[in-house]
């Protein structure tokens, strides 16, 4: 099964909806566009695939998805018994960083979209070949695309990943292009009472709903998303044991969890990356490596099959206060993971900045202000907080007296100013302090290990008696 890339917040629900997977015979994608299924084999509508490298020709329409994808893994087009593409998939949209593969070479490089240096080896380091041709489909590479046959469903993406989606914003902002017509409009009309109040009622109006779509939007989504989170129960969990000061964002939301048959690897900015487990023979985490030089651990990794990188985690805030890897022991023999230790240089290739935990930094004050981009947009609310307080200086100047001008002025202002101001009282006063966690005692090392063999010997004795 093919997973989306990591998501924020906001954009959680298309991690849990949107796969690529074979199911009774059948290929089946689920993405922004809907469901769509063909029958596999040579008889089938999808009888092969053809992987083009390095490209993506022509660009996806604003109706296939704008999400940023990085083009040096090209696409895969899947093909029906004369050769003709039927649907077409962008190979780096079905990566768990959603970029491109991560090797050993460079466990945590920063990809870099555009990138041509892993062109050679994407589809195969991305696991995407060995997905198809474990399901019986043969897949060639090819400089240019198959033509597109009669059925052709178009580029099937998994959905977007910004935080507030156009389809709510573009209706807002043109109501506020048609009250400030509207304004004009009356303006021109002369200087009647009834006609001042309709005009700035026009303008005040729109801006008040653009505060609810993308503050509402942002702040429900989130609410959602976190209860489905809690509500689907963790077989395995593995909590950082820092032994460095972190922020308490990353303190209280960094997890590794296995759910059902997927892991779930969640950031102290609430972006969340799926990655298949173990059960999945094909796609899923085999391994969890120690990774030292001269000795030293500097980080942890999780492997497939492919030794491509599916997730790094560093050794100072995951692991140092617990250097005995009591809870990753215990983790991996819950999770039926393999824990393994190689020696490899610590290399980081993005720079000296690069080798700290970046999840685990205090941001500066910028990124408290704006919140990064995955955060609700901050901007658009913008000017929901300044056309207010001008709304009214304007009102009071001119003899405006009908009361429900004033009301809407205010409830636009409230709702685009307090969340974002709580947010950041939230985020400086709070979440992104630096704090010191407490280490993994040798004692309650020990208990867990003793734990963890008696259930060890509890699960041999009952497999034993079946």
């Amino acid at each position: 099964m093919l997973l989306a890339g990591e998501r924020p917040l906001a954009r959680w629900g298309v991690l849990r909806r949107a796969r690529a997977a074979v199911e009774d015979g059948r290929l089946m994608v689920r993405g922004r566009s809907g469901t769509h299924a063909w029958a596999l084999g040579p008889g089938g509508a999808v009888a092969s695939a053809v992987h083009v490298r390095g490209k993506v020709q022509p660009p996806p329409t604003r109706r296939e998805g704008t999400t940023p994808y990085n083009a040096s893994g090209g696409t895969l087009h899947l093909c029906d018994a004369s050769g003709a593409s039927v649907a077409r998939l962008i190979v780096s949209d079905w990566l768990p960083n959603g970029t491109e593969p991560v090797t050993m070479d460079f466990p945590d490089a920063i990809p870099t979209r555009g990138s041509d240096l892993m062109a050679g080896q994407f589809l195969r380091l991305s696991g995407l070949r060995d997905f198809l041709t474990h399901h019986g489909l043969l897949v060639r590479e090819a400089d240019e695309p198959p033509p597109p046959a009669p059925e052709f469903a178009g580029t099937l993406r998994p959905g977007p990943s910004g935080a507030v989606p156009l389809a709510l914003l573009l209706p807002a902002l043109a109501l506020v292009l048609a009250g400030l017509l509207a304004l004009a409009v009356t303006a021109l009309a002369g200087d009647g009472e009834t006609a001042r109040n309709v005009g700035f009622a026009a303008v005040t109006a729109p801006l008040m709903l653009l505060a609810l779509l993308s503050i509402g939007f942002a702040g429900v989504t989130a609410l959602r998303n976190l209860a489905a989170l809690r509500a689907a129960g963790a077989d395995a969990e593995l909590r950082p044991s820092p032994g460095v000061p972190v922020t308490r964002a990353f303190l209280g939301r960094s997890s590794l969890r296995l759910v059902g048959e997927n892991l779930e690897l969640r950031t102290a900015q609430n972006v969340l990356r799926l990655m298949r487990g173990p059960a999945d023979p094909v796609l899923g985490v085999r391994e969890a490596v120690v990774l030292e030089e001269s000795g030293r651990p500097w980080a942890v990794v999780l492997l497939d099959r492919r030794e491509s990188v599916q997730a790094f985690l560093h050794w100072d805030t995951w692991f140092r206060g617990d250097p005995q890897l009591g809870r990753l022991r215990a983790f991996c023999e819950e999770a039926g993971l393999v824990l393994a230790r190689r020696a490899t240089a610590r290399r980081f290739p993005a720079g000296p900045a690069n080798a700290t935990d970046r999840t685990a930094r205090k941001p500066g004050l910028d990124r408290a202000v704006d919140g990064g981009r995955y955060a609700f947009l901050t901007l658009v609310a913008f000017p929901c907080m300044v056309a207010p307080p001008v709304a009214f200086a304007r009102g009071a100047d001119g003899g405006i007296d009908w009361a429900p001008y004033y009301v809407m002025s205010g409830v636009t202002f409230a709702v685009a100013f307090v969340p974002w101001v709580i947010r950041l009282c939230a985020r400086v006063a709070w979440l992104d302090r630096l704090v010191t966690a407490e280490r993994v005692s040798e004692v309650t090392y020990r208990r867990a290990t003793a734990r963890t063999a008696r259930t060890a010997r509890k699960t041999a004795k009952e497999t034993r008696r079946g």
